[in-house]
């Protein structure tokens, strides 16, 4: 899980460059791994997510899942702290 959660955040680190600069920062090859494991594991959680849907075991949100997901994404952002891994680090 430790190498997902690097890959995660290198990936946000490698979109920003991409987006901002026009280019990477990292060898193709760093990204081009990184993004394998994360293409990897979004296979494998997907495959759940369409079994477990399939299944019809779970009722419907009744939410907009997009506002839950962006209300989660600014409050991580509101928040601070010293990790030398956090993305708000101060």
């Amino acid at each position: 899980m430790a190498s997902l959660q690097t890959a995660g955040s290198a990936l946000v680190t490698d979109l920003a460059d991409v987006r901002v600069r026009g280019y990477l920062k990292e060898h193709p090859d760093i990204v081009a791994y990184g993004l394998d494991q994360l293409s990897a594991a979004i296979e494998e959680v997907r495959a759940a997510v369409d079994r477990e849907r399939a299944a019809g075991k779970w009722e419907s949100l009744g939410v907009d899942v997009s506002e839950e997901h962006d209300e989660a994404a600014a409050e991580y952002a509101d928040h601070s702290c010293d990790c030398p891994f956090c993305l708000c680090g101060t």
